[in-house]
């Protein structure tokens, strides 16, 4: 590629790029990943010859700018783009490199005046993590696809139109002889297009990969942790195992297991990946579908007859009692305990004439 000029290297990059974008091959299939690799090194050998020649300065405006120079502003895009399909490499530092050269591509756009204020708004929005409410997020979404597939339809009619000229001046040239040039605000304004729908883009591939970066991070946080826990040699404790009666002292209810915090004493992977304790893997849509077919309730975790026999273990059942005494008999000349229930008798009929029955309860009086 050191032959080629920096219009054939962008045009090769940029050919190669279309082809990643429409192809159905597998991201990590080798044939794709060549053509990542043919696009990469068109790119970046165009990106700094563009570089070293200083063809953009802040100080210069847009319309000073010839348009057969305007569309390598694009070169900084598309390789952000293809840098994003790259594998084989820590996910972390690609999602780094892909967003220094978005960025660079944003700021030198900012410096010729070529934001939409509506793209300013959302890219400082994404810089500062302001988010709207839902529902404003789901109009700006909408509005985003609405203005790409118009700009796609501009630059499919635009482009159609160049190609069309391009094909009558050839003609001409051949019938006449002479020479031509393709009509430079057509061509402009093609360019523009694409800047504009490049911008779009790379907003939107910024929001993504700020959050993918979040993912990434955690995970290699996890792996951290698992590879530090591991050679320390820490002992992992299953959260599936019986409950020791130490461990059960504070409380104990019908639903005492699902009240207690899991039990957790070591990593969940190895630093293999192979899993140490069990985990199910899912999601905030899966587990509102799963509280709709369950009771609002925890349910018991054993019997009535488990719990009693494990309180009496532990226990917390006080035994005695028997059978009720038989009452003793009153002899027929121990006047004075005849007297004495009699009396007794005597005082609870007294008190049952004094408070029948029903009288405390206020509702029964009507």
């Amino acid at each position: 590629m050191e032959d080629l000029t920096l219009g054939q290297l962008f045009s090769k990059g940029q050919s190669k790029l279309t082809f990643l974008e429409d192809t159905s091959l597998a991201s990590n299939d080798p044939a794709y990943q060549s053509v990542v690799r043919e696009a990469l090194a068109a790119l970046e050998q165009a990106q700094d010859l563009v570089e070293r020649s200083a063809m953009f300065s802040s100080n210069e405006l847009i319309d000073d700018i010839n348009a057969s120079d305007l569309k390598f502003l694009l070169t900084g895009a598309y390789l952000g783009q293809v840098v994003l399909k790259t594998v084989g490499e820590e996910r972390s530092d690609i999602l780094r490199r892909s967003k220094a050269l978005f960025q660079q591509f944003i700021s030198v756009c900012q410096d010729h005046q070529l934001m939409r204020k509506d793209d300013v708004d959302m890219y400082e929005k994404g810089i500062n993590g302001v988010k709207g409410s839902a529902a404003q997020q789901r109009q700006d979404k909408i509005a985003r696809y609405k203005r790409e597939k118009a700009l796609k339809e501009t630059i499919q009619q635009l482009r159609q139109q160049l190609d069309d000229e391009k094909e009558q001046q050839q003609q001409r040239m051949a019938t006449t002889g002479g020479t031509g040039e393709i009509d430079q605000e057509l061509e402009r304004e093609w360019v523009l297009a694409l800047i504009d729908l490049e911008l779009l883009r790379a907003i939107e591939q910024l929001h993504g990969i700020d959050q993918e970066l979040v993912m990434v991070n955690e995970m290699e946080k996890m792996r951290q942790m698992a590879s530090s826990s591991s050679s320390s040699g820490s002992v992992f404790t299953d959260r599936r195992a019986p409950i020791t009666r130490q461990q059960d002292n504070e409380s104990h209810t019908l639903d005492t297991n699902n009240r207690r915090p899991p039990i957790r004493g070591g990593p969940l992977l190895t630093k293999e990946g192979r899993p140490l304790q069990p985990f199910i893997i899912t999601n905030k849509r899966q587990q509102l579908k799963d509280q709709v077919f369950q009771p609002g309730y925890n349910l018991p975790t054993m019997t009535i007859d488990e719990y009693l026999q494990q309180e009496m273990d532990m226990g917390n059942i006080i035994k005695g009692g028997g059978e009720e005494p038989e009452k003793k008999e009153i002899e027929d000349n121990d006047y004075e305990a005849l007297d004495a229930e009699t009396m007794k008798q005597r005082d609870w009929d007294e008190f049952v004439e004094a408070n029948p029955r029903g009288w405390g309860n206020r509702g029964n009086k009507g």
